[in-house]
């Protein structure tokens, strides 16, 4: 990995970087062109927890975010252009989102302190693996959507709306609209 790569990207290298990444086949996470948008993602998101930007420079590396966002420190995203949040967004600090892949969020979601929201899957097979191959699935978060601190969401995870994630649950798979999960892995509560 080269640190020193780093260029906000053209268009049609966007577009470039999303047909490898979001096309759910395994790609080499070292492309230079990937590692020009990962550098300069998070260079941005660390000048943010700094206090060096505000929500405004955030704001071009998404894909779409919404009215009343509210952002903690410590926020990093891989990429950010497969990154669409809705309105009256609130996360707390520590939050990671690996955006190799589409990543959408509804509105009215709340999100709490190290939640972790990954795409990436790394190559089954251990040689491809140690050299950096990778594949992506995207992840779906509905509206009125809780999510509380240390709970991690999986590559294809689906969680639908006015759904209640407890703290440090892992999801994956589909969560039911109108449900309270918690576990690992997330399962529904009895009511």
């Amino acid at each position: 990995m080269n640190l020193n790569r780093r260029h906000k990207l053209t268009n049609e290298e966007i577009e470039h970087v999303k047909r490898i990444t979001n096309s759910g086949k395994l790609y080499y996470d070292y492309d230079p062109l990937i590692e020009s948008a990962r550098n300069c993602a998070y260079e941005t998101c660390r000048r943010y927890s700094r206090h060096e930007a505000g929500i405004d420079e955030l704001r071009p590396l998404f894909k779409e975010l919404g009215k009343n966002p509210g952002i903690a420190e410590g926020f990093i995203t891989e990429f950010g252009f497969n990154l669409s949040i809705g309105d009256d967004f609130d996360a707390g600090c520590g939050l990671k989102i690996i955006d190799c892949n589409e990543v959408s969020i509804g509105n009215n979601v709340t999100i709490g302190e190290n939640v972790g929201i990954y795409t990436s899957n790394h190559a089954e097979d251990p040689g491809l693996r140690r050299d950096h191959w990778c594949s992506e699935l995207p992840v779906r978060i509905g509206n009125n959507v809780v999510i509380e601190s240390n709970s991690v969401v999986l590559p294809g995870a689906i969680i639908e709306d006015d759904a209640w994630i407890r703290p440090g649950s892992v999801v994956l798979g589909r969560i039911e609209a109108d449900s309270i999960c918690a576990g690992d892995p997330a399962r529904r509560e009895n009511k």
